[in-house]
């Protein structure tokens, strides 16, 4: 199996399941020492244990790995690796070798001493190489359940051991869910999102707001959730818990209660570039706390604990279902939902708009996101002002707007055709809020969007107020995403990031189970 098959194995196990961990990708993957790796994440010596050990002849499928005929005597060895300071046990493993392939010495260590295979090889010079062979997460059997872990899953994967060209081991390896969470720990990955743009900030029709928007794989918070003496906030990125702290203070003030713990955020969407982090970070936080104290709240509570949606219902409905979204904002004038122009953060009262159309992202299309530097954000008392300076717009324009999304954007979508979706996404630049939002852009934010298309993108824009711009496509990611670097670099710099549509919302794991929201 080559390098980049096992790589797309540990993806497909991440869009069926959860989001793994670090340590969990290292040991699928590695074709080294897998005893090594582990004393390293765990930080203490690893020893081995011998649960049964005989010598039996090959069956069929055996005789094949190691390439040997049927009933031909091999050694099978299952085995607990554990912590030697603490006597936790960490993964199973089972091993098959043909006596007439090993070394005496390594034959005579292997029957007579609790080590590991690594550790037997290295010392009696085997030069070997390691083949995998399959990697999946599965049901681990009853009867090997590993003494006091709740889990019933594990990652498993197999592989050969390769010494003077023929394979003289062949292993398969169980690793519990939880081995790299604590029971009491909550994982939550949260999707991003582009907001394409809002519908109708005119508002005589009765309503206003409204849009379309796409979920995102990537970037996404991963926010871990754990027990602690007292409350505590830590980022692995620097700036990001400054960030966060008033969207926590916000929680709270909605009602949120919140026990002694640890959140510790791993991963983040930047802040005010347009990719909904305030949204994600909110309602990530909140549903992780609300798993960790097991209260049973509900979607539409959540979004009124996280004080979002108040305009565009895109956000939230990424973190609780992804794909493409479409709403159809709220009721507007005297004693209505709504009787002001106002963004997200300060319209809490309004409640979620409510949702009139979701629809699967193609697979096949490739979103890049091109992430300038030294822009201006746009947030608080600004976009407030934002608001009020440009609203109402033009009538004509919403209607401009209304059609391209009805009879061009959400059919593209519904029939997976990219060129019209491009154009769609094209012809949204120019109409409406989404006009005036790029109007507060230098050109720059144009010229990047232009590179984008020249360089073969179906379409181009910029998300929310930017200055993310995003441009969608197939076969010309690498040139698109070049071609938005280059004028990034002619300006303050900036970063690209290539990713996917994503078609389900927020992870949320505890106790290595993958947990569902109803929304």
């Amino acid at each position: 199996m080559t390098q980049g098959s096992v790589l797309e194995l540990i993806q497909q196990i991440e869009n069926e399941s959860c989001v793994l961990t670090k340590p969990e990708r290292a040991l699928l993957i590695t074709d080294g020492s897998v005893t090594r790796l582990l004393e390293a994440f765990i930080n203490a010596p690893v020893g081995v244990k011998t649960i049964q050990q005989n010598i039996v002849p090959a069956s069929e499928k055996i005789a094949e790995y190691l390439e040997i005929l049927p009933g031909e005597d091999v050694n099978f060895r299952e085995v607990y690796l554990y912590n030697k300071n603490n006597d936790r046990l960490l993964i199973r493993a089972i091993s098959y070798a043909p006596l007439k392939h090993l070394p005496p010495g390594a034959m005579t260590r292997l029957m007579n001493e609790d080590e590991p295979i690594g550790f037997i090889m290295r010392d009696e010079k085997m030069e070997s190489r390691r083949e995998i062979l399959s990697i999946q997460k599965k049901l681990l059997p009853s009867e090997c359940q590993i003494p006091n872990k709740r889990t019933c899953h594990c990652l498993s994967r197999s592989y050969r051991i390769i010494h003077n060209s023929r394979p003289i081991f062949y292993i398969e390896e169980q690793i519990p869910s939880s081995l790299f969470i604590d029971d009491s720990t909550v994982r939550v990955v949260t999707p991003s999102r582009l907001h394409i743009g809002l519908l109708d900030m005119n508002g005589s029709g009765g309503r206003v707001d409204g849009g379309a928007g796409i979920t995102l794989k990537d970037p996404g918070f991963i926010i871990e959730i754990s027990e602690s003496d007292t409350f505590s906030l830590t980022s692995q990125e620097p700036g990001v818990s400054y960030q966060v702290q008033p969207i926590l203070e916000k929680l709270i003030a909605n009602g949120l209660s919140i026990p002694p713990v640890h959140i510790d955020i791993q991963q983040s969407i930047p802040f005010h570039y347009g990719l909904g982090s305030g949204t994600q970070a909110a309602l990530g936080i909140a549903a992780g706390i609300g798993v960790f104290s097991e209260q049973n709240m509900s979607a539409d509570e959540l979004i009124a604990i996280s004080g979002r949606g108040g305009t565009s219902g895109i956000g939230t409905r990424a973190f609780f279902m992804g794909g493409f979204l479409v709403d159809a904002g709220h009721r507007f004038g005297p004693g209505r939902k709504k009787d002001s122009f106002a963004p997200s953060a300060l319209s809490s009262g309004a409640g979620p708009a409510p949702l009139v159309g979701r629809y699967d992202i193609p697979n096949d299309w490739n979103f890049v996101l091109a992430i300038p530097e030294g822009f201006a954000e746009i947030h608080g008392q600004f976009e407030h002002d934002v608001f009020q300076t440009f609203c109402p717009v033009p009538q004509h324009e919403v209607q401009a707007l209304s059609h391209i999304l009805l009879m061009k954007l959400i059919p593209s979508v519904v029939e997976e055709d990219l060129e019209q979706f491009g154009e769609a996404i094209n012809e949204f630049q120019n109409y409406g809020f989404k006009k005036c939002e790029l109007r507060l852009q230098p050109p720059v934010i144009r010229e990047i969007m232009d590179a984008m298309i020249d360089a073969g993108a179906a379409g181009a824009g910029m998300s929310s107020f930017g200055p993310v711009v995003y441009g969608v496509c197939d076969s010309h990611m690498n040139a698109v995403r070049s071609a938005a670097q280059k004028i990034m670099n002619q300006e303050n710099g900036g970063r690209t990031i290539c990713t996917k549509g994503k078609n389900n919302g927020a992870e949320i794991e505890r106790n290595g189970y993958k947990l569902q929201i109803n929304h």
